[in-house]
């Protein structure tokens, strides 16, 4: 079968002068590479028209097989990272869900009972569990020493560092003679002593005339929900609450919570005890 072959001496052919150096070592005879050979020259050679009437449609569908394997590798590994970098996104938001997912004394104790549960787990629960009550009480010592759970009246000197020192508050511009805003500040009071997350308190609007100015107050009561200091929504007069003065706490409640007024969750509908 050797016999019908014959090694080529690189001095014929397409391949003429690019005979690899271990053919060299097996017959000396051949010529070497040449040292001064560019890396154009180095490519590989594609196919070649074979006589002067050649279309060229061998090289044409070479480089466009050539192409459309390159293509095709890049939009898999595009796909690959793309699917990858999706599963670590979507791992990294359980992760950080389960960490901020609360613990209640009731899951812990229920988990301690349980026998599907590992000490390393058990002991990874109960560090979390006295984390989260932690950071609840510094919160709760917080917002005590920021006026939270009670409704005060404030002068216009402190309205704006009422309003930036908590991250929400509710501030009842009132007229102490209107009878409406009495109402309100019965609701508002509820509101206060329910709802800790917020600042709630009241201003004389006849001794506030540069922030009625500034926020346009025109019509008493008026509510207005502060995030971080930008008022972010209004309660007027009674709009939008049913039944008129005989409204429902929770209904003015839900408003200001609509408007990003309160931390605490609870429903439009819920029987809520009021203090």
């Amino acid at each position: 079968m050797a016999d019908k072959f014959k090694m080529s001496n690189g001095q014929h052919g397409m391949l003429r002068g690019q005979a690899p150096d271990a053919f060299q070592k097996v017959d000396p005879s051949m010529p070497k590479r040449s040292c001064h050979d560019t890396d154009f020259e180095r490519m590989p050679v594609k196919p070649q028209k074979t006589h002067a009437n050649s279309t060229g449609f061998t090289s044409q569908v070479a480089d466009i097989a050539t192409t459309g394997i390159m293509e095709q590798a890049l939009v898999d590994r595009l796909n690959t990272t793309m699917q990858k970098g999706m599963e670590d996104g979507y791992n990294a938001r359980l992760e950080e869900e389960d960490e901020d997912r609360h613990i209640s004394q009731e899951e812990l104790d229920r988990q301690e009972d349980s026998k599907n549960i590992d000490d390393d787990d058990l002991e990874v629960l109960r560090a979390r569990r006295r984390q989260q009550m932690k950071d609840a009480h510094d919160k709760k010592l917080k917002y005590q020493a920021l006026g939270h759970g009670s409704y005060d009246d404030i002068e216009e000197e402190a309205f704006l560092k009422t309003v930036t020192s908590s991250e929400r508050a509710v501030v009842h511009f009132h007229h102490k003679m209107f009878e409406k805003c009495k109402v309100m500040d019965m609701h508002l009071g509820k509101c206060a002593r329910k709802f800790f997350g917020t600042r709630f308190v009241r201003l004389d609007a006849e001794k506030a005339p540069f922030f009625v100015e500034k926020l346009k107050i025109r019509t008493l009561p008026c509510v207005v929900v502060f995030n971080d200091g930008v008022a972010v929504g209004r309660q007027v007069g009674f709009e939008g609450l049913s039944m008129g003065d005989e409204f429902e706490t929770v209904q003015l409640a839900w408003r200001i919570k609509e408007w990003g007024g309160l931390e605490e969750d609870f429903g439009p509908e819920d029987d809520i005890q009021w203090v």
